[in-house]
């Protein structure tokens, strides 16, 4: 201080930082020992004070701080069927997160997180079967290395997933025929409590069974690895365990915490960041929309836009122009619907009203020459009715108030001859739509009805979700019930009090909506009945990527290209819409035989064990939605074909990877998952990079100023769950917070330190991990921390 020209004694000085006439700058010992605390009572910032003293927030400390390691991938345990065939794959890791020694996480196959869906069968399941069947002696311990341990001394071990308090009475089928069952609990309350259970399934199987426990340290590893064996364990001690007598083996727990985060490594700076980018979606297969795909093309090279939103829009619109007059027979008890529903996700600014337009644009013109076509014969017929109303009304009231009986007779009749009238005009005709925008479900409703039950609907704002919710009408509930019906085409009612009801015998909707991401986000998570109703499941999803270019000068759409579209779409309204007959179409023979090859293969991988166990619910919707695909680009086509032929179905099969990898996609996001999950943390990082000074370091209140009123932001502890998650991934690291002794005033917020790489990327192969991309982008994300319930045993620690 002295050799800064500040004066001082004790652990009074001058501040370096400000013209400082009488000490105010307080220097003491920390409560640790290690170093000292800094304190200007004028409010200097400690990191300038110690920058203008020539020295670095490290030195004020006599030992460095220590820093965790970021947890890292130690061993894979595969859970496989009777087969053999792998499942899932549980990850361990170590050191653990939170401080914890270990964590434990379940992938699939292919190594995204999450098993949702797929079968939960015994570690070691086939050799557990053959020992079964063989009637020997089956081990169940507690977790996966236990049971790879006690396996490689010849004896058949298993365990089941997540460890304790997870066991499934389901699991006993695969114990059947074994002579006995021994139970090998951990030496903790937990362990021996999830044994007592796996001994009470087992009992109840009638399977012969007894619990045993290591008679030297925590488990049957360390049992063994103190040189015992089978004859050394020891009968299962009810009795709670006390910590205190536990073997020095037992005791490793997390190291002292420095509140650094788990990314940097004392000896080399920052380790590479876990990725943060989405995984890779196929682009469209444009080529599957045959006479449509030209249209298509041109039209998003125009707009600068992915080939999937003019796509989706025009399906939509194509879909709405068969207005329920066509059914497609597939089998002799299958008969398929031409509605679509389509959603296709979007950023902002990313040109959602210009590719609706351009595939509406047509359609809504022909409606307005409908329009302009009926009104003279609507208003004429409106009239009529009023004035025989009126004329009914006079009759009922001039026979119910005179005292002539000629009189009265007379007024009855000519007001029955006005009700005859009115019954012979019908209801009060209406100006005829085919499309509509943003709608409440009851308005929905109500132009269906007057539209003969049929309507479509092409949206970029995503309101018909809120609505669905609830958001406007129904107090508050979530309603889906004409959305149900009309994408099946069965009938509905709306039944009003005080109100004539309304019946339509049948119904047909197509949606189109192109929405912004934050629009579907949590929606499965916040309206599970969304899921559980089949509603979800109705729909094609869309994700793309937005496109690398946005120029001023766009290649035009040949002319030839936009008159052959909207003449199209004019046939098919003129000889589909217009029309008051439904045309049944039928598979072509060759047709029927590809497709049914294609929906047995199918089957398969909706089943237990399948990759599309997780979203069966949805994939069950999928080969319908292929032939209603196959058959509106049919009717594009050809609007009075009347056979769905080999071509268009091959057409709509080959569409099928792009549908399913899409609708994960979309169902990550709806459920907050693996995707959803990921956005907020790839919105700080973008965040960061856009400040002047990328590489310095934040407070979580920064963050959160610059970021609240993102759909994830909801307040500040969701921001403090994204910067752990952050901190966790190595993108950031939390600095030791400042001696506040004797301080007064609110607590600072927290500061991280910023990884180089959000300043500075690597180019691709430079980093020291790996191969990793610039920014959060193109990253494995089978590596990121789970954010809990993604896929529902995904991201559990275990307590073993």
């Amino acid at each position: 201080m002295q050799n800064h020209g500040c004066r001082g004694r004790g652990s009074a000085w001058q501040c370096p930082s400000h013209e400082d006439r009488s000490p105010s700058l307080s220097i003491s010992a920390r409560r640790d020992g290690n170093g000292v605390v800094l304190n200007c009572h004028a409010g200097c910032d400690n990191r300038q004070i110690v920058a203008d003293l020539g020295l670095t927030m490290p030195d004020l400390y006599d030992e460095p701080l220590e820093r965790r390691e970021r947890p890292k991938v130690v061993a894979e345990y595969p859970y496989t069927d009777e087969q053999g065939e792998v499942l899932y794959v549980v990850r361990r890791l170590e050191p653990g997160y939170d401080g914890q020694r270990k964590t434990f996480r379940q992938f699939r196959p292919d190594g995204s997180p999450g098993v949702k869906g797929i079968r939960r069968v015994l570690y070691h399941l086939p050799e557990v079967l053959a020992e079964a069947q063989a009637g020997g002696t089956i081990f169940i311990v507690e977790g996966e290395k236990d049971a790879d341990n006690l396996a490689k001394t010849g004896a058949v071990a298993t365990c089941n997933v997540t460890g304790a308090g997870k066991w499934s009475d389901n699991y006993v089928q695969h114990l059947r025929g074994a002579g006995e069952v021994v139970v090998i609990s951990d030496r903790d309350d937990p362990g021996r409590k999830h044994a007592a259970q796996v001994v009470a399934s087992v009992q109840q199987a009638g399977i012969p069974v007894r619990a045993l426990e290591p008679a030297k340290g925590k488990d049957i590893s360390d049992h063994l690895a103190a040189g015992l064996g089978y004859d050394e364990l020891v009968p299962m001690d009810p009795r709670p365990a006390n910590p205190r007598n536990e073997d020095n083996a037992q005791s490793s727990g997390p190291q002292r915490d420095s509140g650094i985060s788990g990314t940097q490594n004392q000896g080399s700076g920052w380790d590479d960041p876990v990725p943060l980018d989405t995984r890779t979606l196929p682009p469209f297969p444009i080529d599957s929309l045959g006479p449509l795909a030209q249209f298509v093309r041109t039209t998003a090279e125009a707009l600068q836009v992915p080939n999937d939103m003019v796509a989706f829009a025009c399906l939509a619109t194509i879909s709405t122009t068969t207005g329920g007059r066509r059914k497609v027979k597939v089998k002799h008890n299958w008969t398929e619907s031409t509605a679509l529903y389509l959603t296709c996700l979007a950023d902002s600014s990313e040109k959602k009203t210009p590719a609706l337009n351009a595939a509406a644009d047509a359609l809504r013109a022909i409606e307005t020459e409908l329009i302009e076509q009926a009104r003279p014969a609507v208003e004429e017929t409106a009239q009529e009715i009023r004035i025989t109303t009126a004329a009914m009304d006079k009759a009922e009231k001039a026979a119910g108030g005179s005292s002539d009986i000629g009189a009265r007779d007379e007024a009855k009749a000519d007001a029955e001859k006005a009700r005859d009238k009115l019954l012979e005009l019908g209801d009060a005709p209406s100006l005829p739509v085919i499309l509509v925008r943003d709608i409440t479900l009851e308005a929905l409703a109500l132009r269906m009805a007057e539209q003969k039950g049929r309507l479509g609907s092409l949206a970029s704002e995503g309101g018909l979700f809120k609505i669905a919710a609830g958001l406007y009408g129904n107090n508050g509930k979530a309603n889906t019930d004409l959305l149900l019906e009309g994408y099946t085409g069965g009938p509905y009612s709306i039944e009003r009090v005080g109100r004539q009801d309304r019946r339509m015998p049948s119904t047909f909707l197509a949606l189109g909506m192109i929405v912004q991401p934050g629009m579907v986000a949590g929606l499965e998570k916040k309206n599970p009945e969304f899921r559980q109703s089949g509603f979800l499941g109705r729909f094609l999803y869309a994700k793309p990527a937005p496109t690398d270019y946005d120029t001023f000068d766009t290649p035009e759409v040949p002319d030839k290209v936009v008159e052959g579209y909207e003449q199209r779409i004019r046939d098919l309204v003129e000889k589909v819409w217009n029309t008051s007959d439904v045309v049944v179409m039928n598979l072509s023979n060759e047709a029927r035989t590809e497709f049914g090859a294609f929906y047995d293969r199918f089957g398969q991988r909706r089943k237990p064990g399948g990759d599309l166990h997780d979203i069966a619910d949805w994939a069950g919707k999928l080969r319908g939605q292929l032939i209603r695909i196959a058959a509106c680009i049919t009717l594009y086509e050809n609007p009075q074909a009347t056979e769905v032929g080999l071509d268009r179905i091959r057409a709509a099969i080959a569409m099928c990877p792009y549908f399913i990898a899409h609708a994960r996609a979309v169902f990550d996001l709806m459920g907050k998952n693996r995707e959803g999950a990921l956005k907020p943390l790839r919105d700080v990082i973008d965040w960061l990079r856009s400040r002047r000074e990328p590489g310095v370091d934040f407070s979580a209140r920064e963050a959160w100023q610059a970021l609240k009123g993102r759909e994830w932001a909801e307040d500040m502890e969701a921001m403090n769950d994204v910067l752990a998650e952050l901190e966790k991934t190595g993108w950031i690291a939390l600095l030791p917070p400042p001696d506040t002794q004797g301080r007064r005033g609110r607590k600072p917020s927290p500061r991280f330190e910023v990884h180089p790489w959000v300043a500075t990327p690597p180019t691709p192969g430079t980093a020291t991990g790996g191969s990793h991309p610039a920014n959060p982008g193109n990253l494995n994300v089978s590596h990121l921390p789970d954010g809990g319930d993604s896929y529902g045993i995904s991201g559990m620690s275990r307590a073993s």
